[in-house]
């Protein structure tokens, strides 16, 4: 068996790397602005970071989104060039532990054509996914020359990867001018989903990911015996393309660096090489603390009493 399952994961790489989509050159400029977007969505009120980035608000929803009645919050904005679709992340250490009993404890939910992916990232979407799907199928008709950016942090860095992938998939002419820009997104779904969202997200999907994060390395991958990740037949969690490891602290004179390495999409020399992890790493993005900044309109809160 242990031969077998070895000598069948060479086979998978070579797989990989001829179905996945080679993306665009990564853009470090609309990456810091797109956190500014997923850091408003955690906000009661988005317009002050919207506005600071000057851009509009085109829609705001805050819905319940599982059984602990924990809410998700998504927001539509837009400036001269880009539409941002954001989604808030984990607001609660309740609705992280449903989070993660939802992943562990039922299986993945089938998407069409489109491979499986974890329950609770796919039921949070669907909550408030509709009315949203209307405005952008609007929105790419007016604006036919708007890039639409996906993003999210945390939780919402998963539930921004589905969205990208089913409004490309459900309107593919949206497919050269779609991205999805994450940070600290976790493992959304098995290798069948990893190949479909590279596939279909033709402007670019990049998955930030600073230090040691310990999101981005949850729900666990199944490890072959050299501790590389594996795809597991296409049962196990497997990342989609492509990460861009800040080894630093997303400084601006912070290295960075596009892992595409093998295995292909879970790159042994990027954030992978650790095998310890830190929860702050995952609260902060480009010196920001993410949610804290959010709430306060996009700007650091101070520390004096």
């Amino acid at each position: 068996m242990r031969n077998g399952f070895l000598a069948f994961y060479p086979c998978l790489i070579i797989v990989l790397v001829e179905c996945t989509k080679s993306n665009q050159d990564f853009d470090y400029e609309l990456s810091k602005k797109a956190l500014e977007f997923a850091a408003g969505a955690y906000s009661l009120d988005p317009n002050p970071c919207v506005l600071k980035n000057n851009a509009s608000v085109l829609f705001s929803k805050k819905v319940e989104c599982d059984y602990m009645r924990d809410e998700c919050w998504s927001v539509i904005a837009a400036d001269d060039k880009t539409i941002f679709v954001s989604f808030s992340g984990t607001k609660s250490k309740e609705q992280l532990v449903t989070e993660l009993i939802e992943s562990i404890g039922r299986p993945k939910h089938k998407l069409h054509n489109a491979g499986s992916v974890h329950y609770y990232f796919y039921s949070a979407l669907k909550t408030m996914w509709s009315p949203m799907e209307r405005l952008l199928e609007q929105l790419r008709e007016v604006m036919p020359n708007h890039r639409i950016v996906f993003t999210g942090h945390s939780l919402g860095g998963a539930i921004a990867s589905i969205a990208s992938t089913v409004f490309v998939r459900n309107f593919p002419d949206a497919s050269n001018r779609t991205l999805s820009i994450t940070f600290g997104q976790p493992r959304v779904g098995n290798l069948e989903y990893a190949t479909t969202h590279d596939g279909l997200v033709g402007a670019g999907s990049w998955r930030l990911v600073h230090g040691r994060d310990i999101v981005a390395h949850i729900p666990f991958c199944v490890e072959s015996y050299a501790r590389s990740c594996v795809p597991f037949y296409n049962h196990g969690s497997y990342h989609h393309g492509v990460e861009v490891w800040f080894p630093g602290n997303m400084t601006n004179q912070d290295t960075f660096k596009i892992c595409t390495g093998t295995p292909l999409n879970e790159d042994d020399s990027c954030s992978n090489a650790h095998k310890y992890f830190d929860i702050n790493d995952h609260l902060f993005y480009f010196g920001h603390h993410v949610s804290d900044y959010g709430v306060n309109g996009c700007v650091d809160p101070t520390n004096d009493l």
